[in-house]
């Protein structure tokens, strides 16, 4: 293999996003993949990119610049995808407190009353219903499709090369191991998972602690003429991301865990017309029945679905821990990333996250000289 400037092992969306953004610098970059195609969690998730979903100001500025990469890798390859925003219906008094309150301090949405709420989606939960929080940020992806075709959109766009079914089995900066052969690069780059963990064992930054897992239900095909037009998540959801800072937030995280309600719940519709649901578990001791009660009873008050039968269920690992987000020089030359938390995000930040650990670590590193002495 020719020298590459920056190696980046593993391709999960992480390792995509990293690939991108060390590209975009001028790198010239080769990806290593054990599998033949890219994987990892992200492939398994529902397919929201929601800057909603993201309590945090700086995370939720990355994911509206990775919304904008979305959208330009979905309409240079014609992939799939659907900018229909997210609603929030707001049922309970303290419900509409913090929309009311999210409403006043916000600028990226509108308050609707439960009239123009049903307008925007004829199927929202008529019950009680006092009024919803449009925003028109979030964008729904097939992840099955949009990341088979990712590699090769940066393949085209930006001269990466993939190198798929080859296992890296040892790190030696400058060198990495696979197949029986080493290649060199400037910069290596770990982009977290099973191989940062495996080579990195000692590395703090390579284990990320598992939390709260995510339960992910594919739900019977409802009739032809059924179109929810947006995503839709539950009051509490909106109270963990954009609306955590306002006064109400606490209080009904609070009571959403006294109630055993589910703490973050959002129901879409992908371009095939399937319904997917994509939860937090309630409670840690939650079994996977329960789990799924609970969430299918959210749903039924949200929206009106003809059919609530669960076709498929299977679940994400929460990997938002005390290393969620990082990206450390593990070793000289080697940096480990792990992925933005919480589960079922990755999407949502993934490029825009890369693109600043990338900026952060474009300096000239010692490690540089070091790849100089070797090859000399």
């Amino acid at each position: 293999m020719p020298h590459a400037s920056a190696i980046v092992v593993g391709a999960g969306m992480l390792g995509l996003a990293l690939a991108r953004a060390l590209a975009l610098r001028g790198r010239r970059v080769v990806v290593f993949e054990r599998h033949e195609r890219a994987v990892g969690a992200s492939l398994r998730n529902a397919g929201a990119v929601t800057p909603l979903a993201v309590a945090d100001a700086r995370e939720r500025e990355q994911a509206r610049r990775s919304r904008a990469v979305w959208r330009e890798f979905c309409d240079a390859a014609d992939v799939w995808h659907d900018p229909c925003g997210s609603l929030v219906p707001a049922y309970d008094a303290d419900e509409w407190a913090l929309l009311q309150e999210h409403a006043a301090a916000a600028d990226d949405g509108e308050l609707l009353d439960a009239a123009a709420a049903r307008r925007r989606c004829a199927w929202i939960g008529p019950r009680g219903l006092r009024g919803a929080w449009f925003s028109a940020d979030d964008l729904l992806i097939d992840p099955r499709v949009a990341l088979r075709r990712l590699p090769d959109w940066l393949a085209e766009r930006h001269e990466i090369e993939f190198r798929w079914k080859h296992v890296v089995t040892r790190i030696d900066y400058p060198y990495v191991w696979s197949g029986g052969r080493r290649h060199a690069a400037e910069q290596i780059w770990l982009a977290g998972g099973t191989d940062a963990a495996a080579l990195l064992p000692e590395s703090a930054q390579t284990r990320q602690p598992a939390s709260r897992p995510r339960l992910l239900l594919r739900l019977a095909a409802q009739n032809d003429s059924f179109r929810l037009g947006s995503l839709v998540s539950n009051v509490a959801a909106l109270a963990l991301g954009a609306a955590a800072a306002r006064p109400s937030a606490p209080r009904l995280r609070e009571r959403t865990g006294a109630d055993g309600g589910v703490p973050d719940l959002r129901l879409l519709q992908s371009g095939s017309g399937e319904l997917l649901v994509d939860a937090a578990f309630a409670a840690d001791h939650d079994d996977a029945p329960t789990a799924q009660r609970r969430a299918l009873e959210t749903v039924r008050r949200l929206v009106e679905l003809p059919d609530c039968r669960i076709q498929q269920a299977w679940t994400l690992p929460s990997l938002a821990g005390a290393d969620a987000g990082t990206a450390v020089e593990a070793l000289p030359g080697v940096t480990a990333v792990a992925a933005p938390g919480p589960a079922g995000l990755g999407l949502t930040t993934a490029f825009a996250f890369a693109e600043d650990v990338v900026a952060g670590a474009s300096r000239a590193r010692p490690a540089d000289a070091e790849l100089s002495a070797r090859r000399a």
